[in-house]
């Protein structure tokens, strides 16, 4: 993605400086800092398009990717049963 580190911070900017889902500030470093997240993931077929792009804390962005992964190897491991 050409710019993440531009679209990155126009999102914290238009975001008021506080990740998208638990609307905590934004820090340096450490899990608070802000990662670009995809509203639909890619593995979902979302897009690298801005209007599927927001800012989320770091926290907030793996925990999301887990979540999408157990459910992704769930759905396999059924649909091979």
């Amino acid at each position: 993605m050409k710019n993440a580190a531009k679209v990155r911070s126009e999102l914290v900017e238009i975001q008021g400086g506080k990740c998208c889902y638990c609307r905590q500030p934004f820090t340096e470093t450490g899990r608070k800092v802000a990662t670009l997240e995809h509203k639909t993931p890619k593995m979902h077929r979302g897009s690298n398009k801005r209007s599927n792009l927001a800012a989320a804390c770091l926290g907030c962005n793996q925990r999301r990717g887990h979540q999408m992964n157990v459910a992704k190897q769930r759905k396999l491991a059924s649909a091979a049963d």
